[in-house]
């Protein structure tokens, strides 16, 4: 009983803290006309915390055109994360019956990956460890492939021309010479000799696609093996496997002629590649791992909440009393918005290595927990920049006038979640304040006239 009369004085009390809206607050937005009558509230108890999202589709048929991702960073707040690639190849452009030549002589075999231009995540001055395996299990254009997902290869049979991996830098920025002729920014690893000579030796694996991928069903990509310590951050790569440039290259020779020829596996788009991603939170910032299971201490998230790409975290937001605005008369919303801002302590922000995601998704949760779009609040955001991070006053703002009504009217339940925009493929990550963060609060900013 005295719990009840606790939580009736508490949403009473938030109610009766909004106020007329007699002040300046929102004209720039709303004509005169709309605040005359309103009330503003900025008040509402909010719930938030992290929590995993850890099952995302990775695969090509899902992600699209979207660059995937190859790399390790040691973060001191999320913690390890590494992104390998698996991938097949097809006949050099889906020809058949290919053939070397007469006395056809070996000269390399070069995996070639294409970068995203002038794209990247982490610290490209660090050097990773690239290793290349041979797939033992098939992969499928048409089949679904997770963030979790995997193919078997040998673990002990490095394809690297050393054996060991190939330990590069990343430069996406920088065009590669063959010669005198220069290409678009790529990776390449050459790998071992007998990758080609097996091709060379019998030409009938490379009949058509089908003998291709029988005999040589891909490889993955990763660099997981890779030590990273506390001053080393490492970085994620954006390849993009559309490009012409991503392939594996086999050169060679006929006889005594030493002019030079190639034949390319090619990577086509009806080839199968998808992303498994990892996350080591072993030592990661407690703040954020008190959230997660097996503590599950929600609390934690008045203060600070952790947002983060390739299928990291996710924030669930909860607005429990937000229904009790219509215990007198439904109301109608003139403005509401949803504030998230970024924490700038110097413990969790850097800009400089861990890159602000450019944009955030919000989406509400029904009664029975499935996700629904908010697509009318977008309309109502004119300026088009919903969800977009406003790197001047260092938040995320999302207007709900039409989510909100619904909620407070009763109509819908009164639960968001909030993800990295794309968080299949964007590694990016941050830390936002929480409702209780005294310096970065997370806000509900709500205008409203009683109609009934």
């Amino acid at each position: 009983m005295k719990k009840f009369i606790l939580i009736f004085f508490l949403v009473i009390s938030v109610i009766l803290s909004c106020k007329k809206a007699d002040s300046d607050i929102g004209r720039e937005i709303l004509p005169d006309e709309d605040l005359l009558n309103a009330t503003y509230c900025d008040t509402s108890t909010i719930i938030a915390y992290t929590v995993l999202d850890d099952s995302l589709r990775t695969d090509e048929s899902f992600i699209g055109f979207i660059p995937q991702l190859v790399g390790s960073m040691a973060d001191p707040i999320f913690g390890r994360t590494d992104a390998s690639l698996y991938m097949n190849f097809t006949n050099p452009n889906n020809t058949i019956n290919i053939g070397f030549g007469s006395d056809p002589k070996l000269d390399s075999v070069v995996l070639t990956l294409a970068y995203k231009k002038d794209t990247y995540y982490g610290d490209k001055t660090d050097a990773l460890n690239f290793n290349v395996y041979r797939l033992t299990q098939s992969i499928y254009f048409d089949s679904s492939y997770y963030s979790y997902s995997s193919a078997s290869y040998n673990q002990y049979e490095d394809i690297t021309y050393s054996g060991n991996g190939f330990l590069s830098k990343i430069d996406p920025s920088t065009s590669v010479y063959e010669g005198d002729v220069a290409f678009s920014p790529h990776l390449r690893i050459r790998l071992k000799n007998e990758i080609g000579q097996q091709f060379l030796d019998d030409t009938t694996k490379l009949a058509n696609t089908s003998a291709l991928l029988d005999f040589f069903k891909g490889i993955c990509v990763t660099t997981k093996n890779t030590n990273i310590n506390s001053t080393d951050y490492g970085f994620i790569a954006h390849f993009d496997l559309t490009s012409p440039m991503s392939k594996i290259s086999i050169y060679y020779h006929n006889g005594s002629n030493a002019t030079t020829k190639k034949l390319d596996l090619t990577i086509r788009n009806n080839s199968a590649r998808f992303n498994q991603y990892h996350h080591d939170y072993s030592f990661a910032h407690p703040d954020f791992t008190q959230q997660l299971p097996p503590t599950l201490n929600f609390a934690n998230g008045k203060q600070n909440l952790f947002l983060q790409g390739m299928a990291g975290s996710k924030i669930k937001i909860e607005m429990p009393y937000i229904n009790k605005f219509s215990d007198s008369g439904k109301i109608s919303v003139n403005r509401a918005e949803l504030i998230l801002k970024a924490d700038k302590s110097s413990m969790f922000y850097d800009a400089t290595k861990f890159f602000v995601p450019s944009r955030a998704m919000l989406e509400g949760i029904n009664s029975s927990g499935t996700l629904y779009g908010l697509s009318l609040d977008q309309l109502y955001d004119l300026t088009g920049r919903w969800g977009y991070y406003d790197a001047i006053n260092q938040e995320f703002h999302f207007p709900l006038p039409y989510t909100i009504q619904r909620m407070a009217n009763k109509i819908e339940t009164n639960s968001f979640s909030l993800r990295i925009f794309q968080n299949h493929s964007i590694p990016s990550r941050i830390v936002l304040g929480g409702a209780n963060n005294s310096t970065y609060p997370l806000k509900l900013k709500l205008w409203y006239t009683r109609v009934e």
